[in-house]
């Protein structure tokens, strides 16, 4: 057997309808009530509006009066805030870029040759060797400074950094 349901939409109304009806129910509401402590019981709509005592019942406003919270209960509900806000860390310091080197030349020593008083190496970068005066560019990026018995020293122009390349015995 079917059981009857409701529709979505319907729910939906429904559920509407309790929620406001609850918040309705919450929210304080005006109230025609005499002042504590006068001595005539005249109703809250004959007095003047330059009558400001109040009803002993913190919780009865009076007729066209709006509902504002107190300033204490304001304070308690910014302590109240204020004690569950997460402690506000200062920022990292900043982090300095590493300082840029020199990549490696991906050049090897192949000899070295002394003709008419001029020093020359011979370095190879992979199937290309080139032929070059120790004082002269291997490319626009290196420049050979000098070269001895144990390596050969080249500058990388754009950083001004000097890089070894080490001499084996060559067969």
């Amino acid at each position: 057997m079917n059981t009857p349901s409701l529709s979505k939409p319907l729910q939906a109304a429904l559920l509407t309808t309790a929620v406001l009806t609850a918040i309705a129910l919450l929210k304080p509401e005006a109230a025609d009530a005499p002042l504590a402590g006068s001595s005539n019981e005249m109703p809250a709509m004959s007095r003047p509006a330059s009558d400001t005592r109040r009803p002993e019942a913190p919780w009865v406003r009076m007729a066209g009066e709006e509902w504002r919270p107190s300033d204490a209960d304001l304070q308690k509900a910014a302590d109240a805030i204020a004690a569950t806000a997460l402690p506000v860390a200062p920022p990292p310091p900043p982090v300095e870029p590493p300082k840029p080197t020199a990549p490696d030349p991906s050049l090897v020593y192949l000899g070295r040759i002394d003709q008419d008083g001029r020093h020359y190496v011979f370095l190879g970068r992979g199937a290309d060797p080139q032929v070059v005066e120790i004082g002269g560019l291997v490319d626009p990026q290196w420049k050979v400074e000098k070269a001895t018995a144990t390596q050969v020293q080249l500058r990388y122009l754009p950083l001004n950094e000097i890089r070894s390349i080490p001499v084996a015995a060559v067969q």
